[in-house]
């Protein structure tokens, strides 16, 4: 039996997905990357690891919702 997924579920798995890769790899992002440099810059270490967190956690749920069809996005015919 085949497994298909919509694509609600695949965009919405892979958001969840590498929301939790950053997540994981937050201090990473952060000393790694110019947008984490400029997230460092803008609100110190301290706070700019709990930004970081913050946006890969809101990440993190809306893919969720997405793969589970409690969010969809506009339709265009």
């Amino acid at each position: 039996m085949p497994f298909h997924l919509s694509e609600n579920e695949l965009i919405g798995g892979s958001v969840l997905i590498l929301s939790l890769l950053g997540l994981w790899k937050d201090q990473w992002f952060l000393a790694n990357t110019k947008k984490g440099q400029r997230l460092t810059k803008w609100f110190g270490p301290v706070r700019a690891i709990w930004v970081l967190r913050i946006i890969f956690l809101v990440g993190m749920i809306f893919g969720a919702l997405l793969a589970s069809d409690i969010i969809q996005p506009i339709q265009w015919e």
